[in-house]
């Protein structure tokens, strides 16, 4: 498992891109000996803190990189679309590339919820509240993540993402009306 040192970001499974604000011994709730902890300050949420500890069973990773978020980019079209029909089996799916904690399943993850919807409101039908919840935070996680490596707003991060998928979106569309 990577050490990470004061002033270096990270990706945080559960609270998305966090700074490293402090690295100390810390004995909680007075129980037990002392363990090293990671004080966090996730970057989209600045009024909260994290507490984790270094060798935490909770994920952490390094943010990607501006190259690596273009590479992202690039590849989201080619990237696969989850055809399970039945809701209950597709959430799961879903979960599964989400506990991956993988980039790339989750922007299959996001892109697949982005068409289907697209394809429910072309065929005059409302999007899923399942997919939307899943949306939200999978959705959050992915965007802000490239908004930071990007350097730019997160609605900016969004709209790039969704315009990689303008020419598949119509081929969805054309293939749902013949």
């Amino acid at each position: 498992m990577k050490r990470y040192k004061v002033g270096d970001y990270l990706m945080h499974e559960r609270s998305g891109v966090c700074k490293v604000c402090d690295i100390s011994e810390e004995a909680l709730d007075g129980k037990g000996s002392e363990k090293l902890y990671y004080s966090l300050e996730p970057v989209f949420e600045k009024s909260s803190k994290v507490l984790t500890p270094v060798d935490s069973k909770v994920r952490m990773r390094d943010v990607m990189t501006r190259e690596e978020t273009e590479e992202l980019l690039s590849k989201v079209p080619s990237l696969p679309f989850i055809r399970e029909k039945n809701p209950r089996a597709a959430a799961e799916i879903f979960r599964e590339k989400i506990e991956t904690f993988d980039l790339y399943d989750l922007a299959t993850v996001v892109k697949t919820i982005y068409l289907r919807k697209q394809l429910r409101i072309a065929s005059g039908k409302k999007s899923m509240s399942s997919d939307e919840k899943i949306m939200a935070n999978s959705g959050k996680r992915l965007f802000e993540e490239m908004a930071f490596a990007r350097k730019e707003d997160v609605s900016m991060t969004e709209n790039a993402f969704y315009e990689t998928l303008t020419k598949e979106k119509e081929l969805f569309l054309q293939e749902i009306t013949e």
